[in-house]
């Protein structure tokens, strides 16, 4: 691996695998500190800047970059040792090639033409993908319940990401580096009960937001939420909006929680005349953030 590989490797991830559990997180989920993992720590002083990749332990007044990590982990190893122990461990968290080599933030590792391969979905269980959802603000125990884990592979590379299945048995796909899908695309239907409907439901873009709607009824009395546990539509993407009416048009009342910029609005628009004087736009509620997650982190890092 080169030295910019090596950096790329999010120090977040490295800890995870090693065992250390973030103790709070702040700054939007940007800041995560830590008991440190170089020494006895009870004040939770070793801090990791998740967006900039880098870290600081306020006990010993020593930071850098995740190879600086490494050759402190390792004694004040020399930087040959520290890079080859780092992607030895780089590669069993990542089974295969570290995904921060491989995928810019927002765009496809699979390439033109480029198709999965031996795809396989399972229960959630990836400390990585864990870390990942705790950045997002969202607990595991609400991850496990309602998303899964697949691992599928691109040409001769390996890749894992978080699981959210549609009515059709597509799925979307995240992990940190990738936003995605696999299948056919179509909304999502989640409800409380198998042969019952509640009498409203809630209407989400992504599932992402789903999670932040169900973390929030379960531990905090926010008034960005109807604190009412109701049947739940996700779109999966604005584009499905269309598809996604008949399941909304069942119900006596749908609660927008769509996005707060053009196309989330010009979606909640195309539900509201599909239900006349039968919607609520909750997102009026969240108004300032771009959607509920990021009210969800924001509402997280003030509580710390």
């Amino acid at each position: 691996m080169s030295f910019y590989e090596l950096k790329e490797i999010p120090i977040t991830d490295l800890l995870t695998h090693l065992g250390y559990r973030p103790v709070s997180m702040s700054k939007g989920g940007r800041q995560w500190l830590y008991h440190s993992p170089l020494r006895d720590d009870r004040n939770a002083s070793f801090c990791v800047s998740s967006d900039k990749n880098i870290w600081y332990d306020f006990g010993t007044a020593k930071g850098g970059n995740v190879i600086d990590l490494a050759r402190a982990l390792n004694g004040d190893c020399s930087f040959r040792y520290a890079a080859s122990w780092l992607e030895a461990q780089s590669r069993e968290f990542t089974q295969g090639p570290p995904l921060a080599s491989l995928l810019t933030k927002g765009t496809s590792p699979h390439g033109s033409g480029a198709e999965m391969r031996d795809v396989k979905v399972g229960p959630l269980t990836h400390s990585a993908l864990f870390s990942y959802l705790w950045s997002r603000g969202i607990p595991a125990e609400i991850g496990r319940r309602y998303c899964q884990e697949v691992h599928y592979a691109i040409g001769d590379r390996k890749y894992f990401a978080l699981c959210f299945m549609n009515i059709l048995g597509g799925m979307e796909i995240r992990n940190p580096f990738f936003k995605g899908g696999y299948g056919v695309k179509a909304p999502t239907v989640v409800t409380l009960s198998k042969t019952e409907r509640t009498p409203a439901c809630c209407v989400f873009e992504g599932f992402m937001d789903f999670l932040s709607y169900q973390t929030l009824l379960a531990k905090y009395d926010d008034p960005a939420i109807n604190a009412v546990p109701r049947d739940c539509i996700i779109l999966n993407s604005t584009s499905m909006v269309q598809k996604a009416i008949p399941f909304i048009q069942v119900y006596d009342v749908a609660l927008t929680y769509l996005d707060n910029d053009s196309a989330g609005r010009q979606a909640v628009d195309v539900i509201e005349a599909a239900m006349v004087d039968r919607t609520i736009r909750m997102s009026d509620r969240f108004y300032g953030f771009n959607d509920l997650n990021d009210y969800l982190i924001n509402e997280i890092g003030r509580d710390l």
